[in-house]
């Protein structure tokens, strides 16, 4: 089994040592254990209203300790990965970041639409000033943008719009196959993300109806705790397996130096 969703202190709203997330994976009887921390806002010229994300000096210092866990700690293989907010208009920058490191998985993720973070308990009464079904329309443009820009290898949280419970009214099911067809499409995969299940909506991300059209249209899948302490390592991952084996997923996505493989449930 694989955690390819683990977050670090330095975002500033995570706590524990990266040790003591491995330790825990260890104890879950984890195969993988890949930290994603969020990639340094700064670096994409944005400075968002709340500190989510790492300072630019610690980005050197965080692949440096990540890549020395690989050595120091081996029960458990340890990969380097890197969560990074997808905002338009960033993508030439953001390439040429990625590509100055040895990263072995990169989620593309969104939290800000138009300077809102929408991910945020401190913002999530804005919600209640929007029109629900267009939120949802201007959300998946952005996760086909992101798909169509080629830099990214995992989709976190898919379908993350719905964290605090909000839902359209509308059938959502043609664009929930619109939204495979072009992740299909692109070549990306996504993740079965566990965190859901401990945020206001209850639920994984993404939900059971997403997740099995994902698997008509043969979008690999691969698995993440968004783990922010070292007890979430792993939260709900046997539920996760049931649910993706009720789908009919029988395989998840493995990555090494951006490289993907496949590994049996």
């Amino acid at each position: 089994m694989i955690d390819y969703h683990i977050h670090t202190s330095r975002c500033c709203h995570a706590v524990g040592t990266l040790e003591q997330y491995l330790a825990e994976a260890e104890n879950k009887n984890l195969k993988e254990a890949g930290f994603a921390d969020h990639f340094p806002l700064g670096l994409l010229d944005y400075i968002p209203r709340t500190q989510v994300t790492m300072n630019p000096e610690e980005l050197e210092q965080y692949i440096e300790q990540v890549e020395a866990l690989k050595s120091n700690f081996p029960a458990v293989r340890v990969k380097l990965g890197i969560e990074v907010d997808y905002l338009p208009g960033t993508e030439k920058k953001l390439e040429h970041l990625l590509k100055q490191y040895p990263f072995d998985f990169v989620i593309g993720s969104i939290h800000f639409m138009q300077n809102w973070d929408f991910t945020h308990p401190v913002y999530a009464n804005t919600y209640k000033e929007r029109n629900i079904g267009e939120l949802y329309r201007s959300y998946f443009d952005l996760v086909k943008n992101l798909c169509e820009s080629g830099l990214f290898d995992i989709i976190g949280h898919l379908d993350v719009i719905k964290k605090f419970g909000y839902r359209p009214e509308n059938d959502l099911e043609p664009l929930w196959c619109e939204i495979a067809e072009i992740m299909k499409r692109n070549g990306i995969c996504f993740e079965l993300n566990t965190a859901g299940r401990d945020a206001p909506v209850g639920d994984f991300y993404p939900d059971r109806g997403l997740l099995k059209i994902c698997h008509q249209k043969n979008v690999p899948v691969t698995l993440g705790s968004d783990a922010h302490s070292p007890d979430q390592v792993g939260r709900y991952f046997p539920e996760a397996l049931e649910l993706l084996k009720s789908v009919g997923y029988q395989k998840l996505a493995a990555f090494n130096r951006r490289t993907i493989s496949a590994v049996h449930l």
